[in-house]
């Protein structure tokens, strides 16, 4: 290549560096704003907050991931750190802000460029901020497995012993995130094997196989976890609804607009096909040594990576038989948009295409930060502010139930007032998600009974019932209905699901209430913005009648 080549080469890729950097504040920005208007814990987090606390690294790992994200949150509190909601959001934020400087590296790592299609594609996400932010695991299982595979490719580069001692610990942090990040290492493996057999360079290959042990080993302790799910947690496995997997996948990737989830095809359709191409090349370009890689193995690694995992990740839900949620899919869309980051070599496009690409990378970041900014003003819950509302209003003999029963989780740790409560059913224990109690309780055919004597007492007695329920959860019947009333699990259609019970359960409180009770209606509920995962309403009751005469309705400001 000549001088001036050299010269125009440079200038052709300093707008992509200016870019980068551009977007890269705009996604620190993001991730800050998202720290100022989560609002309150939601119930996984307070969870996750509770186990943390613990000083058992066996109570740590009840969560539903291993215990390296609340031994953090256990770290993070005895340093004093997390004194509020905020300073403990802080450490969300940090796992944050970890992934765009993981996206760095990994760039940096492959080509000596910075990322452009991978900081565009999750760094300005808005599910991946919010969720990757949360006080969680899957902010950091993404920060962790992206920085895998920027290791595993410096070590395909020197497969030295000490950077496969550098890709062993990345490993292990990785799947001591997350469990399903040790089938997204496998996938690492597997395109990292790939071009091993391609250079013929066996010794690497072990080295790489060592790592994955020693990976393996670490989830050990785990073992009676993770092949006892199946009976832990009877009631959620329900089985992949494949029409719900897709659909909360595409709530991942189909951002800023719809149309980008063809974006991401396109994209990886690209990457395995390049990935053949250079698997069936007859003559790979020759490497600094004998059996090391160049950048025209990339390709390769990337598309057998991003095949592995696609292939493996939907293994996992398979055996996980959980209905999925979009953050299940933040490790996997990590790791694939560094694959889409390694696949694509936009430097060696002709300069049209490159200048085309860069248009869409450039009005893609124009279009997903106001969109970001919009999405993220919304709180993980309102449970805080129905709290501190029933805290002033409700009095030391009114009565408050909570359901459905995983709402007391959040619940318990933001209600401050004299009140007793309880949830539908009762549970003896509201620190994390127990569904060894609700099973109990689902076989129980007068769970609720207690909770129905407790709502008479408190009416006959002139004070208040009252109800913070998921929005949608509760229907005030007309007086007279009958109940919905469930035999023992497993049912026919639903096996050990409990929401069939928990719409039982609801249905007999609010007969009960609007049989008994001389006023039972929806309340005005605090103002703010609500995601869906724990959206409340508050209901309220009071009077007391022995038949059921037409029930009055308390006026309400509600849609």
């Amino acid at each position: 290549m000549t001088q001036p080549s050299v010269l125009q080469e440079k200038k052709l890729r300093q707008p992509g560096w200016v870019a980068a950097i551009l977007i890269t504040l705009a996604g620190v920005w993001l991730h800050f704003y998202f720290l100022l208007h989560a609002g309150g814990f939601w119930r996984d987090e307070v969870s996750l907050i509770n186990l943390a606390g613990r000083h058992s690294l066996g109570d740590m790992s009840k969560d539903s991931f291993p215990v390296l994200m609340p031994l953090l949150v256990h770290g993070w509190i005895a340093a004093g750190l997390g004194q509020n909601d905020l300073s403990l959001r802080l450490l969300g934020f940090l796992a944050g802000l970890g992934i765009l400087a993981a996206l760095w590296a990994a760039a940096w790592t492959a080509r000596r460029s910075p990322p452009l299609a991978s900081l565009v594609l999750i760094g300005l996400n808005m599910t991946v901020i919010a969720y990757g932010d949360s006080l969680r695991a899957y902010g950091l299982g993404s920060l962790f497995i992206v920085l895998t595979a920027a290791a595993m490719w410096a070590f395909l580069k020197n497969p030295a012993w000490s950077r496969a001692g550098i890709l062993a610990v990345a490993a292990i942090l990785s799947v001591q995130s997350l469990y399903q990040n040790a089938v997204l290492f496998a996938a690492i493996c597997l395109g990292a094997w790939m071009v091993c057999v391609r250079r013929k360079n066996l010794q690497a290959a072990a080295k790489i196989l060592l790592a994955a042990i020693a990976a393996a080993a670490s989830l050990l302790p785990y073992w009676k976890n993770i092949f006892e799910m199946p009976q832990a947690a009877m009631s959620l496995r329900i089985g992949v609804i494949p029409a719900m997997a897709f659909k909360n996948f595409d709530s991942v990737v189909a951002f800023p607009l719809p149309q980008y989830l063809r974006v991401w095809e396109f994209l990886a359709l690209a990457v395995v096909c390049l990935a053949c191409a250079r698997w069936f090349a007859r003559n790979p370009k020759p490497g600094p040594a004998a059996g090391q890689v160049s950048t025209d193995d990339l390709p390769l690694f990337a598309g057998a990576t991003l095949l592995a995992a696609f292939t493996g990740f939907t293994g996992f839900l398979w055996f996980a038989a959980l209905p999925t949620q979009p953050w299940y899919f933040l490790p996997p869309v990590a790791l694939g948009a560094v694959c889409l980051e390694f696949g694509v070599p936009l430097s060696s496009l002709p300069r049209l295409v490159r200048v085309v690409a860069f248009a869409l990378i450039a009005a893609t970041a124009c279009i997903a930060v106001p969109f970001a900014q919009r999405d993220l003003n919304r709180h993980f819950t309102n449970v805080d502010r129905l709290a501190r509302q029933l805290a002033a209003e409700a009095a030391p003999d009114d009565l408050i139930i909570v359901t459905p029963w995983y709402c007391g989780i959040s619940f318990e740790h933001y209600f401050k007032g004299s009140t007793p409560w309880t949830t539908l059913p009762p549970l003896s224990d509201h620190s994390w998600h127990r569904y060894d109690l609700v099973k109990i309780q689902m076989q129980n055919t007068n769970a609720i009974r207690p909770v129905i004597d407790r709502m008479a007492a408190t009416l006959q007695s002139g004070h208040h019932v009252w109800m913070v329920a998921s929005v949608g959860w509760i229907n005030i019947p007309a007086p007279g209905a009958t109940p919905f009333i469930l035999p023992p699990p497993p049912l026919k259609d639903f096996g050990w699901s409990d929401l069939p019970y928990i719409y039982a359960w609801n249905s007999q409180v609010a007969g009960f209430l609007a049989d008994h009770s001389r006023q039972f209606g929806r309340l005005k509920n605090p103002a703010g913005d609500v995601r869906s995962d724990e959206k409340l309403e508050l209901f309220a009751a009071d009077g007391w009648k022995d038949t059921a005469p037409p029930v009055s309705t308390l006026k309400t400001n509600a849609p």
